[in-house]
């Protein structure tokens, strides 16, 4: 009987669905995701306090000619009114509250699963960085700041040569928002030979990959540097790993 009722369950789910079809994932299976380019200013990372040191990072996205879904006022840091919380913004934002949402893509590979994005305070401001999950040890990447700490939502900055992207797959945009990072499109300035050695990039230990091999010098700690101080953006390029997708990264936007 119990058999029959989680059929009955399946057959009401696929008629719910319109489709006669269940996705599934081959073993073995391996996706390589895409980017594509977005207006820079329909875009705003968010560090949102919970209380003590705590913070929540939100992605929001305004879908044009919309409900404008956010209001920015103040300067070092420069609060957020969080104006989607005041009505229903389906339809009109676009908002990521986790790693589902959001992740970090670096010279054109995902590394999504090897770092994770948090919200740090340090010296006066809230901090983004990315931290190496399979090597704790690893130094942080830093992509962001409040420049600035406030009790209310404040905006983050993003350090010079990241920018947001999206996820593509087959050609389908989807809602995950990419920080991304190029090194071939980082802003040069004029470095006068002055900066100290602790404007240096911190050398990121690359994850192990599926064969096990030695970790490689593949990502720098990326931070904004002084006006006349070129950004810090050379090393080798991340090694390129195919990475595997669930099935809910491939079948749904976000």
């Amino acid at each position: 009987m119990w058999k029959s009722s989680i059929l009955r369950g399946l057959a009401v789910l696929l008629l719910a669905t319109g489709s006669g079809f269940v996705p599934t994932e081959k073993a073995g299976t391996t996706v390589t995701f895409q980017e594509t380019e977005v207006k820079q200013e329909d875009f705003i990372a968010v560090a949102q306090p919970l209380g003590g040191n705590r913070y929540n990072l939100l992605v929001i996205e305004q879908i044009p000619k919309k409900n404008r879904c956010w209001r920015e006022e103040g300067e070092n840091p420069v609060s957020v009114d969080l104006l989607l919380l005041n009505f229903d913004f389906t339809g009109h934002c676009r908002r990521s509250t986790d790693a589902n949402g959001y992740s970090i893509r670096y010279d054109g590979q995902d590394y999504g699963l090897d770092y994770i994005l948090a919200l740090v305070e340090r010296n006066g401001e809230v901090v983004l960085m990315g931290y190496n999950r399979r090597n704790t040890s690893a130094s942080p990447i830093v992509v962001g700041s409040t420049r600035g700490i406030s009790r209310s939502p404040m905006k983050i900055f993003l350090n010079p040569g990241w920018r947001f992207t999206k996820r593509t797959y087959e050609g389908k945009v989807l809602g995950h928002v990419y920080f991304s990072f190029d090194s071939s499109r980082a802003p040069v300035m004029e470095n006068n030979g002055t900066s100290p050695a602790t404007n240096s990039p911190n050398v990121i230990d690359a994850p192990r990959g599926a064969n096990g091999g030695e970790k490689g010098r593949v990502l720098r700690e990326i931070v904004a540097p002084p006006a006349n101080v070129a950004p810090p953006v050379g090393g080798e390029k991340p090694q390129k790993r195919n990475r595997k997708a669930s099935r809910f990264e491939r079948f749904s936007e976000y």
